[in-house]
């Protein structure tokens, strides 16, 4: 299913904040969700475009190797 940039990316750091909480913190979690969001701005300057998250995750984790 394909979904806006934008949105991915405003859930990816809605979900950083929460990881980041005393009773949450999951330091790992947190930088990846950073990384991929850098990455999805990087890779989609126009955030209105529709992506397939799972397949851009996939491309962000065979470069992150």
């Amino acid at each position: 299913m394909e979904t806006r940039a934008s949105m991915i990316i405003q859930s990816h750091l809605s979900d950083a904040l929460i990881e980041m909480t005393p009773n949450g913190w999951d330091p790992m979690q947190v930088q990846e969700r950073l990384r991929f969001v850098k990455y999805l701005v990087h890779m989609f300057p126009d955030t209105n475009q529709k992506i397939d998250v799972d397949v851009v995750y996939e491309q962000f984790k065979l470069g992150d190797k």
